[in-house]
């Protein structure tokens, strides 16, 4: 009897070799704050990515151009907005620093539900059990949503069972 013969399997690069040290060099240029240089090659990196398919790299491309974008323009305002800017700020655990541009943002949009929620996120960060049922309350009444969000949210946990949350917990 013959042996069956098993095909080998060749690994597919993610990029060409070529494109690989393109992609290198890019990386080097944005440490070195040479955006508009680095902007360049990110983009002549995009069709590549397409075409073999690698939508990981593409995302990342992506995120590298907005970011040479912005430092290029010296844009004041951030491409993620304040929500984003704030939960960034959040997840670097910088809860004053996020209250302070909360504020700000929460004067421009009264309305906005989702930056209650944020305040009370940052107050929950910082242990203010008072402020954060506060700004929650507040959030809720503005986007009842928001409840599913906060039973999901582990910045809460520390002070989920204090007495300012007595009412939310039971809602």
């Amino acid at each position: 009897m013959a042996k069956a013969k098993t095909p080998t399997a060749t690994a597919t690069p993610i990029l060409p070799k070529a494109l690989d040290s393109q992609l290198t060099k890019a990386l080097g240029l944005v440490g070195s704050k040479h955006y508009a240089e680095a902007m360049e090659i990110f983009k002549t990196l995009v069709g590549p990515a397409k075409e073999v398919g690698n939508l990981a790299l593409q995302r990342t491309l992506h995120n590298y151009l907005v970011v040479c974008e912005q430092r290029i323009t010296k844009s004041a305002k951030s491409a993620l907005g304040p929500e984003g800017d704030a939960q960034w700020l959040l997840n670097k655990r910088d809860s004053l620093g996020a209250l302070a541009l909360l504020e700000k943002s929460i004067k421009a949009a009264p309305t906005s539900g989702i930056l209650q929620f944020l305040k009370a996120t940052a107050h929950a960060q910082l242990g203010d059990a008072e402020a954060a049922a506060e700004a929650l309350n507040r959030s809720m009444l503005l986007n009842g949503d928001l409840l599913h969000l906060y039973r999901l949210e582990t910045d809460f946990d520390s002070v989920r069972n204090m007495a300012p949350f007595a009412a939310i917990e039971r809602s």
